[in-house]
């Protein structure tokens, strides 16, 4: 697995590709079908009936860009019979989004604190990792629903390490798209994560689905069914013995090259308001839940947009 951890430029050269291609293909500001830009902060319109993912928020960003707060609580439960020896994981955060054009946003994507249990490691809690970085919203076909993104986040080494964050900082490049048929949405998304030390963390590959409905699209409280499915992909080994990974919580470096997880989750949107929505979702294991950290998980979020 130590040969893999040198095909870092293959997902890393996709996505430039990507973002060439989608670069060529953007219809000009002056088209018939560009809407006027409102000024700062204000982002792209014109997607409005778009809701975002809500499992997998670390990792998994929409392709919109706007401007926006979204606490966060995340609930994950370990397996019994995993390395960990059962447990849990409660998480505290509040993402953040600023859009500074309209088409490209900062993104604070993970912060918060967390109170891990488990029957390996006992009990701890403390201050995550801090992870930040820029999308750019490439692609803006309006006409036909579709949005292609593309960004890249740094995150830091500073959190507490007995709740398994500060172990290594890394960069994650990014892909998402969106695309809607009537009250019908899809997104997805693919990110690589490259940790600054191969030893210490990592190299992963996420990919993530998220569909959503609109039952009652003309109604000032919209509800919306939601199903997603996510998978990640280790493409290499670390220096640690565990034989267990961390999958988007956290980069152990362990030994897990080569290794895949995959889960789904079931949930729903609600817009309590103009520009205020909720989301919750329970997730559950699709591959063998003991080999790794995902047993269950349930997260519920709220949006506030500007």
């Amino acid at each position: 697995m130590r040969a893999l951890e040198h095909t870092a430029f293959v997902p890393l050269t996709l996505i430039a590709f990507a973002a060439g291609l989608a670069a060529q293909q953007t219809p000009a500001a002056n088209s018939p079908h560009a809407d006027e830009w409102k000024g700062f902060l204000t982002g792209m319109t014109g997607f409005e009936k778009f809701h975002e993912p809500i499992g997998q928020p670390l990792y998994f960003e929409s392709p919109f860009v706007e401007t926006s707060l979204r606490p966060l609580y995340l609930r994950h439960t370990f397996a019994p019979h995993s390395t960990l020896q059962g447990g849990n994981v409660t998480v505290y955060a509040v993402q953040a989004r600023l859009a500074l054009t309209e088409r490209l946003a900062f993104i604070a994507t993970e912060d918060g604190y967390s109170e891990l249990e488990t029957g390996l490691l006992g009990n701890d809690e403390g201050w995550n990792d801090l992870a930040a970085g820029l999308k750019y919203a490439a692609v803006v076909d309006k006409e036909n629903d579709f949005v292609l993104t593309v960004g890249g986040r740094y995150k830091t080494e500073n959190g507490h390490r007995g709740i398994l964050m500060g172990g290594v900082d890394e960069v994650s490049p990014f892909v998402s798209a969106a695309k809607g048929w009537d009250r019908l949405h899809g997104v997805a998304s693919l990110t690589f994560r490259q940790p600054f030390d191969s030893g210490a963390g990592n190299q992963v590959l996420h990919w993530d689905m998220h569909l959503d409905y609109d039952l009652n699209p003309d109604s000032q409280r919209v509800f919306a069914p939601v199903v997603e499915v996510h998978g990640v992909h280790y493409l290499s080994d670390g220096d640690v013995g565990l034989p267990i990974g961390g999958l988007d919580y956290t980069n152990l470096g362990s030994q897990v090259g080569g290794d895949f997880v995959a889960w789904a989750g079931v949930g729903a949107r609600l817009e309590v308001i103009n520009k205020v929505e909720v989301g919750a979702v329970y997730e559950w294991a699709l591959t063998d839940r003991n080999d790794d950290i995902m047993d269950h998980r349930v997260t519920i979020d709220m949006i506030f947009r500007w």
